[in-house]
Order: structure tokens, then C-alpha cells, then sequence
């Protein structure tokens, strides 16, 4: 015979099939509000009161933590990014043709080939331990598919 902890964990389980998380605590906890503090069958108050207490919990810590994870390394990202911009602009006027032209040609080849950058692995290895799914890459992900998706 499973245990009761088993037994929720399959509630678990199967309520997870065909909602998320959001959906699933608010449909436990509308219908222990609703049904379950106005019925006067103790067994299903008693039923729904658990099943609520299944999602009661809020967001787990560690996903919050790993979600500012996330959002810290898009910031540098777009910092890295910024500072690559300002930079190749900036550079041939302020040192000699053989400095600023090699450190150009890195930026340009750094932005513009198909290599997975490192920021962009750390970033999809998070987004993927907290179910979001994989970017391609930063500048197409951030900027590009939003400029093609606005509204003409």
C-alpha cells in the first residue's frame, strides 16, 4: 500500500500534467475556500484542506535565488554588450591605428559569430533549471526578436 506521501506526491503528479504551479495553488486553494470551509462534510473538508496544503507553499528559495541569478547575468550581458559598442567607436580616437584596430576586429568577431557565448551558456544552464526554455543568443533574443515582433 503507498503512503500518504506517496499518495500526494501522485496528486502532485497528475495535477502537474495539466496545470503549472500558479494554476494548480490557485485551483487548491479557490476550492478549499469555496467548498471546503462551507461544507459540513468533515471528510471532504478535511480532503480539500490537504490538497491545499499540497501547493500551500510559496515559491522554494532557491528558485527565487537562482531567478536573480539570472536576471544579474542578463544585466552584465547587456553591460558587456554596451561597453563593446561604446568601445569600437571610441577607441580610434583615442589610441593609434595598430591598438584600436585588432581590439575592434576581436569585438566585431566576438559579436557577430556563431559561437555560443559563455554569458549565453551560463544564462540557458539557469533558464533551464528553472523550466524557462534556451535562448539562441543574447543580441537576437533580447533585441532583435522584439524589434520584429513590434507592431507596424
Amino acid at each position: 500500500m503507498p503512503t500518504s506521501k506517496q499518495e500526494a506526491h501522485s496528486i502532485v503528479e497528475i495535477l502537474d500534467e495539466y496545470l503549472d504551479e500558479g494554476q494548480a495553488r490557485e485551483l487548491t486553494a479557490r476550492l478549499e475556500q469555496e467548498i471546503g470551509q462551507k461544507t459540513d462534510n468533515d471528510s471532504l473538508k478535511v480532503s480539500l484542506e490537504m490538497l491545499k496544503a499540497l501547493y500551500s507553499k510559496g515559491p522554494r528559495k532557491i528558485d527565487a535565488l537562482k531567478k536573480c541569478l539570472l536576471y544579474l547575468t542578463i544585466l552584465f550581458h547587456a553591460f558587456v554588450i554596451i561597453v563593446h559598442i561604446a568601445a569600437f567607436f571610441i577607441l580610434p580616437f583615442y589610441y593609434p591605428l595598430y591598438v584600436w584596430m585588432p581590439l575592434n576586429s576581436f569585438i566585431l568577431t566576438v559579436t557577430f559569430t556563431r559561437e555560443i557565448c559563455p554569458l549565453t551558456r551560463l544564462e540557458n544552464k539557469l533558464r533551464t533549471s528553472l523550466g524557462m526554455s534556451r535562448i539562441g543568443g543574447f543580441l537576437g533574443h533580447y533585441f532583435i526578436k522584439p524589434i520584429k515582433r513590434w507592431p507596424t
